[in-house]
C-alpha cells in the first residue's frame, strides 16, 4: 500500500534484461510510482534529456555502452539522483567514484529497492524551514535551491555531495565523525562500511578544491575520527 505522504516519482530503469525490467517497473508501480525502460546507454541519455526524470536505476551491465561510461556521460550534463542495480558487485566502488549515489547488487531483494529510493528521495527534499544560506570562506550554500557556489561559480553535486557537505558547513571548523556523517547523510539504518563515504568526501573534496584554486584542500582528514570543513 502506497503511502498519502509518498510523492509519485517518475523513475527511469535502464536496463537490457526483459524479465529483469518488467520486475522493476512492476515493483515501482506496486509503490505507487511511474516506471520507463531504456534498454541502451544512448536510448537512456535520450530519454533523460527528453523527459527528465526524478530518479535512474541503473544496471550496468548494458549493450552498447558500460553502465560506468553512461554514468560519467550523464553527470556532465546532470546530477539526478541515480541508483545502481547490478551483479557487477566489483564495479561497486567504481560505480560510487562516478557518481551514483546508491549501489544494490543482484539479486535483489524488492523491498530493499523501494526502501533506497525513498531513503534517497528523503534526504534530497528535506530542507530546513529556517535556513537560506550557510557560507564558509568562498563557499556559500543555498538551501532552499540546494546550489554550492564558490566564488559565485556554481559547482555540481550529486545529491549525496550536497548532503555531505550541508552537514560539514553547519559544523564548520568542527571534526564531524565518520559515524555522525553516515547517520545524517544515509540514515540510521544504513549497514554498509566507511567506504561509501570515503569515496564521495574524495570526490566532493575534487570538486570543492578545483574550484577554489587555493592549493590547500578546505576539506580535511582527521585520522581515525572523522572529516571537518575549514574556510581556506
Amino acid at each position: 500500500m502506497v503511502s498519502s505522504n509518498t510523492r509519485k516519482l517518475h523513475i527511469l530503469v535502464v536496463e537490457d534484461d526483459p524479465d529483469t525490467a518488467r520486475d522493476l517497473t512492476e515493483l515501482l508501480a506496486r509503490a505507487g510510482h511511474r516506471g520507463a525502460v531504456a534498454e541502451s546507454g544512448v536510448a537512456a541519455l535520450e530519454y533523460v534529456h527528453s523527459h527528465r526524470p526524478d530518479l535512474i536505476l541503473l544496471d550496468l551491465g548494458l549493450p552498447d555502452i558500460h553502465g560506468l561510461t553512461f554514468l560519467n556521460r550523464l553527470r556532465t550534463a546532470s546530477m539526478l539522483p541515480l541508483i545502481v542495480v547490478s551483479g557487477m558487485d566489483k564495479d561497486r566502488v567504481a560505480a560510487l567514484e562516478a557518481g551514483a549515489d546508491d549501489y544494490v547488487g543482484k539479486p535483489f531483494n524488492r523491498s530493499e529497492i523501494v526502501a533506497r529510493i525513498n531513503a534517497l528521495m528523503r534526504r534530497i527534499q528535506t530542507t530546513p524551514a529556517n535556513e537560506s544560506t550557510i557560507t564558509v570562506g568562498r563557499i556559500e550554500l543555498n538551501v532552499p535551491q540546494r546550489r554550492a557556489n564558490i566564488r559565485g561559480r556554481r559547482v555540481h553535486l550529486t545529491p549525496i555531495e550536497y548532503n555531505l557537505l550541508y552537514t560539514l558547513m553547519r559544523s564548520a571548523g568542527q571534526c564531524v565523525t565518520y559515524k555522525d556523517l553516515i547517520r545524517a547523510v544515509w540514515g540510521d539504518s544504513y549497514a554498509g562500511d566507511y567506504s561509501v563515504l570515503r569515496v564521495n568526501i574524495s570526490r566532493l573534496r575534487t570538486k570543492l578544491d578545483d574550484n577554489s584554486r587555493r592549493g590547500a584542500s578546505c576539506i580535511v582528514t582527521e585520522a581515525g575520527v572523522g572529516y571537518m570543513l575549514v574556510a581556506n
